[in-house]
């Protein structure tokens, strides 16, 4: 069985931070007697209340409070030097969940550093101010600057979510309205079809000619029914441009994201088919936006020409790494797009931002009519 020291969600990071506690540790060893020993004793304290933090969050204001008071006692009794522990303290803080026990084990860290500087400029005790002015500048500021990292994470996390809400509800939304749709149309046209199957059952033998119109009318509604069917599926397959262009705008304006567009929101001349994949590709890009790229703006530019479509969404995000590989996303824009001879060029650097430019070229409406009857 292997044992961790910390929990394994946190990873390797917090082992190396375990590597700062190598110099106090050594500096105990100056000590004689029972200084030595109680040293030796509160140090060991204090650093199974820093594991335990990660163990149990439950225990963590109680064992700030603790670790403070030890960092207190090392600090007075021996050298101000061992202020640099506080680093441990205020990375603590962060998992302390209410407001209010926060606040609390900061202010026992602002207090720690009052009265240190009381005792300094009282002359109570003498402190090499610049010796320790990073460990006071690191206290201060770390639980205010990791507080805020922990929210915005937290931010991202429950965007993550909401967006996995709405897409549960859109296709629970969707599934409803098939279902109200194949009850209003061809549900009712097959029940007829069944009521005729039966009369014409019944006058087979004794009046054959009525029979025979009634099957020919069951064969009326059934092409009807097939027709019905045919709206159902080509409803469900299609993909709006300007809807999907919309739907962006308002989700990315829904997050704090600026958006430009540029150009009309309809297309002219172009196909079911190439329409449905260009608005899928926008829906792809804008969602990896969201997901990703961190931006503050986006700008969205449709050009239209006799013979393609270009549409470009660009970022002021991070972009993507120098190690950046393609993920199924755009996998499968690039697969879509090759089938209609469209392509998609994604320009992008480190810290940058970045532009996917989609475009797809144009067809004659009948040529696109065929090649959706074909799929």
């Amino acid at each position: 069985m292997k044992i961790h020291l910390f929990p394994e969600r946190f990873g390797k990071a917090t082992l190396i931070w375990m590597v700062y506690f190598i110099l106090p540790f050594l500096a105990l060893f100056q000590l004689r007697g029972i200084d030595l020993v109680v040293g030796m004793v509160l140090f060991c304290l204090f650093i199974f209340l820093y594991i335990d933090n990660y163990w149990n969050p439950n225990h963590t204001m109680r064992n700030v409070v603790f670790m403070t008071g030890i960092i207190a006692f090392f600090v007075f009794r021996h050298h101000a030097g061992y202020l640099y522990t506080g680093m441990y303290t205020a990375q603590a803080l962060i998992f302390l969940k209410s407001r209010g026990q926060f606040l609390l084990g900061y202010m026992l860290q602002i207090v720690l550093i009052a009265v240190l500087l009381f005792v300094h400029f009282t002359g109570i005790m003498v402190i090499n101010l610049p010796y320790i002015q990073a460990a006071i500048i690191m206290i201060l500021f770390t639980p205010v600057i990791i507080n805020y990292q922990v929210k915005w994470e937290q931010s991202q996390q429950d965007l993550e979510e909401a967006y996995k809400r709405i897409d549960q509800l859109s296709k629970h939304e969707e599934r409803e309205r098939i279902g109200r749709d194949l009850h209003d149309s061809v549900g009712q046209t097959l029940s007829m079809i069944t009521l005729k199957s039966d009369i014409a059952m019944r006058l087979v033998h004794t009046h054959p000619n009525q029979a025979e119109n009634e099957m020919k009318e069951i064969h009326q509604i059934s092409r009807t029914v097939l027709q019905q069917i045919r709206e159902i599926v080509s409803d469900l397959k299609h993909l709006s441009y300007d809807t999907e262009i919309h739907e962006a705008c308002n989700a990315l304006s829904k997050i704090g994201i600026k958006v430009d567009y540029v150009g009309t929101t309809t297309v002219l001349q172009l196909n079911q088919l190439y329409e449905n994949i260009l608005a899928y590709c926008v829906k792809e890009s804008i969602t990896n936006l969201i997901r990703h790229s961190e931006a503050t703006r986006c700008v969205i530019e449709k050009v239209e020409s006799e013979k393609e479509v270009v549409v470009s969404i660009s970022d002021n995000g991070v972009g993507f790494p120098k190690a950046f590989q393609k993920g199924n996303g755009l996998i499968g824009m690039e697969e879509r797009l090759a089938m209609i001879s469209g392509k998609v060029d994604l320009t992008h650097s480190d810290k940058q931002g970045c532009c996917v430019r989609i475009s797809i070229p144009k067809v004659q409406m009948n040529q696109g009519v065929h090649e959706g009857v074909a799929q």
